[in-house]
């Protein structure tokens, strides 16, 4: 499941009373008034006709960084926030909104410098000292956060996001007795904290407290209707339940959620692999009545803009569409049309023949964990399964790399997909064990594009399995996984082993260990189990330029890493 949600301390602070110079100081009081009155561009206007004047104006620079944050101009804010330390390195709000600002780019570093910066020059601000725990918590440290929160808690006891905050890196320790005594001190001061209600349904339901989860997780809902993490966690605990059937509406309502409050351009970019797989779906689904008359105008746009781009070959993979290109596409682009009936099986989605001693007697013999299934589903759960792939209009994830991905919350949810998450839980407890189902998705590829590079995922048990027929594969040596011998390294954080921009240094690391890749060539119905800590990549891979041909690999992630 997701984490726990802290309450983020990322609102720039004004500076304190009687802290503007002298100097302009009429100038600066009407930009101010117009900027505390919402009139941004007038604001704006005066501050740089301020700056024309006096280029080191602390407080100008300072104001002016708050309206380029306010509008998403991260760096310009950084630069003029910046520039308003250096004239006036004193002036600890300054260095706080700095940090602020940093802390939204993901500088965590550059962060924290800035500000244990303004902690030195006040050392009361519990707020700085809540943002410091919520930094190492974004980089995986949250014995760190917590003396953090701890802090600003101490200098401000009521302080109801520290104490919320505080609840999420105690769960993330494990410690869910302590964890949901800070919800519950939270909640004491702020009985309508939606962020602590769903915690503390979240905590709870660690617990195996279904009823009492659901009661909190309902309550957040009822404070606010359209909120995802409640939503979220609802359709879990339906899962924990096997009622299936529940939880997939709430994981579709999650996903409903998202797409309508998916952020809007007139002019977006969007990944050439998209275009071209959501043309193919589209005619797809249009050719067997799927979807009506009423989308045809779209199939052709979609159409229309694919060809446009493959005249283009060796161009960035991402393109800005044009506004009427846009506009063509937008009502459709990012809504889940349809969505393929896959039912949970009443006789079962896994294959009953399969030896479970000898399955786990398997995996256990392998030194780290690594081992591949066979025969994984029935025909049934197979052919539904790839169904439910191919129609459902679920895949909105662009990545570089030329795959598209759905998510749990996205869309990629089925009745099917839960019960073989379930059953597999179930049929192999001396693999999964206390372990339960924590995310799940499906990535659908190119012909021959680049497959997931390296990376390590935050659980313990990885499911990795294919559906898309054999003969689509024109490599039958290749197409599957790598897996590598190593685990990522238990003080590296999330982004350090599951980011792209991180692989020079996870091959660094393979290469200095001594590691060695396990390869599982690809096969329909074949499941790679493995520890979740090793680093693994996909194989590279050659399939059949057809829609139907796609290679899909289905990924249902257990437990979470901290439990191994």
């Amino acid at each position: 499941m997701n984490r726990a949600e802290r309450r983020r301390q990322d609102k720039l602070q004004p500076s304190p009373p009687g802290s503007h110079p002298a100097a302009l100081h009429p100038l600066l009081q009407e930009a101010i008034a117009h900027h505390r009155a919402g009139r941004l561009r007038e604001a704006e206007a005066l501050y740089q006709q301020i700056l024309a004047l006096e280029p080191q104006h602390a407080e100008a620079n300072h104001l002016l960084g708050l309206i380029a944050y306010r509008t998403g101009q991260l760096d310009r804010a950084a630069e003029l926030l910046g520039q308003a330390t250096s004239s006036h390195p004193t002036q600890s709000t300054y260095w706080f909104n700095l940090g602020v600002v940093l802390q939204k780019q993901g500088k965590w570093d550059d962060a924290l410098s800035v500000y244990r910066r303004a902690l030195s020059l006040n050392p009361a601000h519990a707020e700085a000292h809540t943002n410091v725990g919520n930094v190492f918590m974004d980089q995986g440290k949250p014995a760190e956060a917590e003396a953090s929160y701890r802090e600003a808690l101490r200098i401000k006891p009521e302080y109801v996001e520290a104490r919320n905050n505080l609840g999420v890196a105690l769960k993330e320790q494990d410690r869910f007795t302590e964890a949901e005594a800070a919800y519950r001190d939270a909640l004491a001061l702020a009985p309508s904290h939606v962020e602590a209600h769903c915690n503390l349904g979240a905590a709870l339901m660690d617990e195996g407290r279904l009823d009492e989860a659901t009661a909190c997780l309902e309550q957040a809902l009822r404070l606010k209707p359209e909120y995802l993490k409640a939503i979220y966690h609802l359709a879990f605990a339906f899962l924990r339940r096997t009622q299936f059937d529940q939880a997939v509406e709430y994981f579709r309502r999650s996903a409903a959620i998202k797409h309508v409050h998916a952020p809007r351009t007139t002019e977006p970019w969007v990944t050439r692999a998209r275009l071209k797989h959501d043309a193919e779906q589209a005619q797809y689904l249009f050719d067997r009545g799927l979807i009506g008359p009423a989308r045809s105008q779209y199939v052709g746009a979609l159409q229309a803009l694919h060809a446009r781009m493959a005249s283009h070959e060796g161009e960035p993979v991402r393109v800005r569409l044009a506004p009427e290109e846009w506009a063509s596409i937008a009502p459709s682009f990012e809504t889940i049309l349809y969505y393929a009936d896959a039912p949970a099986l009443a006789a079962g989605a896994l294959n009953p023949d399969l030896n479970v001693p000898e399955i786990e007697a398997r995996y256990h013999a392998t030194h780290p964990e690594v081992m591949h299934i066979d025969h994984l589903l029935t025909n049934e759960a197979l052919a539904s399964l790839r169904k439910f792939c191919l129609e459902s209009t679920i895949w909105k994830r662009g990545y570089d790399n030329g795959y598209l991905g759905a998510f749990l919350g996205d869309g990629f949810s089925c009745p099917l997909l839960l019960q073989v998450a379930e059953e597999l839980r179930l049929r192999f407890p001396r693999i999964f064990g206390k372990h339960l189902l924590t995310q799940a998705w499906a990535f659908k590829y190119d012909s021959e594009r680049v497959g997931l590079n390296i990376h390590a995922d935050a659980a313990a048990v990885n499911v990795n399995f294919w559906i898309t027929p054999d003969g689509a594969n024109l490599n039958p040596s290749s197409g599957g996984l790598i897996v590598w011998d190593k685990e990522a390294p238990r003080d590296w954080n999330f982004r350090e082993y599951n980011s792209t921009s991180r692989e020079p240094k996870v091959r660094e690391f393979l290469e200095a260990s001594g590691a060695r890749p396990v390869t599982i060539p690809y096969r329909a119905n074949r499941a790679v189990v493995f520890n979740s800590d090793l680093f693994h990549e996909t194989d590279r891979f050659h399939f059949r330029d057809e829609y139907d041909s796609r290679r899909i690999n289905v990924t249902l992630l257990y437990g979470r890493r901290s439990q191994g």
